[in-house]
């Protein structure tokens, strides 16, 4: 009778400590969080209450040596109600000669803002872009062209090669953008020379590329100097879940206690 009663007192220490350790680590958690969701079927019901951002790819623009072809976002996706969302346009190149012609300009950014006012849930607009160095200077137009054709109140960000953001001067300083996300994934052939100083903390990006960051769930972590006291992006390349929710959300929380 007496083992018994020890037994379950050490039940309830161990519960009682079990949700003290959650709770203790889970306030350390402020960071906002922004789920990025690709085109897939997903259903995310399960971040209710999270304080989850959800940025959703509502369209992805593709130039081929014809034309562009649009393909708007065609899987089902399931958010919380009344959660706050961005919609993120993909522009991608698949022609020969990587140009961009005026006409294109008008009509991508005519796409993006149309896809962005698409749900009054967004509060942002995002482009996703890998533009090489002979497309910037569209880039940059189209930047100006989608800002001018948002309302104010929706915010305009961009996806930001690391090696952007290293750059003297990136060259989206100065252009109507409210965040560049430099992409702590997918790093290219110079990879390994970029893991290193991240890890160490030694990668210096331009001020303009330090109001957030995106990391990916398949990737390590960088250096919690990148993470700490800022929105961070996740993008997974499967599908949403509450386990691997709850595995890069630790991950995190280690990191930052590191």
């Amino acid at each position: 009778m007496v083992k018994k009663i020890i037994i379950a007192s050490l039940v309830v220490v161990l519960v009682i400590f079990s949700i003290y350790f959650y709770t203790d680590k889970s306030n350390k958690f402020n960071n906002s969080v922004i789920v990025w969701v690709w085109e897939r079927p997903e259903n995310l019901y399960f971040l209710k209450d999270k304080n989850v951002t959800f940025a959703y790819l509502s369209g992805t623009v593709t130039k081929t040596n014809e034309d562009l072809v649009y393909y708007p976002r065609r899987q089902p996706l399931r958010i919380p109600d009344d959660s706050n969302t961005t919609a993120v346009v993909r522009i991608e190149d698949r022609s020969d000669d990587h140009k961009f012609t005026d006409e294109d300009l008008v009509d991508i950014s005519d796409y993006v803002a149309k896809s962005c006012l698409e749900k009054t849930s967004n509060i942002s607009c995002q482009l996703d872009f890998d533009a090489v160095e002979s497309q910037i200077d569209f880039y940059k137009k189209l930047v100006i062209n989608v800002r001018e054709k948002l309302p104010q109140n929706i915010k305009l960000s961009i996806t930001a090669l690391v090696s952007w953001c290293t750059n003297e001067i990136p060259w989206f300083n100065g252009l109507p953008v409210d965040e560049a996300v430099p992409m702590f994934f997918r790093l290219g052939k110079e990879e390994n020379l970029y893991w290193k100083k991240i890890e160490e903390g030694n990668l210096k990006l331009d001020v303009s590329c330090q109001k957030s960051i995106g990391i990916a769930t398949d990737e390590p972590l960088p250096h919690k100097i990148y993470l700490e006291n800022k929105p961070i992006y996740i993008f997974n390349n499967k599908y949403w879940s509450p386990a691997n929710w709850a595995i890069i959300k630790s991950e995190i929380l280690q990191k930052l206690d590191e």
